[in-house]
């Protein structure tokens, strides 16, 4: 837990947590594509890694669960949406493998989304453009909230967001950027957000060939995706098969890190096993020969 600790505070730790209760839960769990898209993606290797690394040690950090008190939008009261773990979730799905969970609470969709970006801020292999990405989220939906609470006019109310400074203002001095830098962060995510579910995260995880500067084109009022960004969203004959290459490849070596972890067990250490780990390196080896 001590991982939550700095964005969540204790008051948002829910205390129950049986196992008798999480057993069920666990089979519950909902995944919030518009939350899952908050979560920047792991190049190919690093997934890769993760998995061999999950299926040799067993999923060692707890998955964070919100227990959605009252429905909202997508969510509906007592559903449980996962907010942090989605790659660990994916990989212990598909393998079968048990892991823990920590429930939390929130008030609302806005503060947990919020909760995500701090989060993911708070790490420290992001790219440039998942950075930005992320500030410009935290901006927009800042200055959504700041602009329905001022349209609001309710007396007697405490301003949440420190009266004499813009949104822009409070987060350049959180993120040590100048306001130009959110903004220009704020524009990029609008721009970002327009584009397809997979050219969002082609951009965000280094693989698409577009321009920042096309995507903040895009962000500034462009109905539609302009003529540049989308030729270059298409990928050509060569990139599909270069991507498809790299895809058999990742396969291989996750084939082998699997096979290789299983040999320490005496129980599945067969010659058939070998067989397979030996068959799975020569491929891979024939592979990187024709590079």
């Amino acid at each position: 837990m001590k991982k939550y600790q700095s964005f969540l505070g204790e008051n948002r730790m829910i205390k129950d947590q049986g196992l008798l209760r999480h057993e069920d839960i666990r089979k519950k769990i909902k995944i919030l594509p518009e939350l899952e898209e908050l979560i920047p993606p792991l190049q190919a290797d690093e997934f890769a890694q993760l998995e061999a690394n999950i299926i040799k040690e067993g999923c060692r950090e707890a998955l964070l669960i919100w227990e959605v008190g009252k429905s909202e939008g997508m969510v509906e009261k007592n559903e449980y949406i996962l907010i942090d773990g989605h790659n660990r979730h994916r990989i212990c799905s598909k393998h079968g493998l048990d892991f823990r969970i920590h429930l939390v609470s929130f008030p609302g969709l806005t503060e947990v989304k919020e909760y995500m970006i701090d989060n993911q801020l708070g790490r420290r292999n992001l790219s440039p453009e998942q950075i930005s990405y992320l500030r410009g989220k935290k901006y927009n939906a800042q200055k959504l909230d700041k602009g329905k609470y001022e349209r609001s006019g309710h007396k007697g109310q405490s301003d949440p967001y420190e009266s004499g400074k813009s949104t822009a203002d409070r987060l350049a001095e959180q993120f040590n950027v100048s306001q130009k830098t959110i903004k220009r962060d704020a524009v990029f995510a609008e721009g970002l957000d327009k584009l397809s579910s997979e050219q969002r995260k082609e951009v965000l995880s280094g693989k698409s060939k577009l321009r920042k500067s096309d995507i903040q084109a895009l962000g500034r009022g462009g109905v539609g995706v302009p003529p540049s960004v989308s030729a270059r969203a298409r990928p050509t004959t060569e990139e599909n098969e270069s991507g498809k290459a790299e895809s058999d490849r990742q396969k291989l070596i996750t084939k082998i890190s699997t096979l290789s972890s299983q040999l320490s067990d005496r129980k599945k250490a067969t010659v058939r096993l070998c067989d397979q780990l030996i068959t799975a390196a020569q491929e891979l080896k024939k592979m990187e020969g024709t590079k």
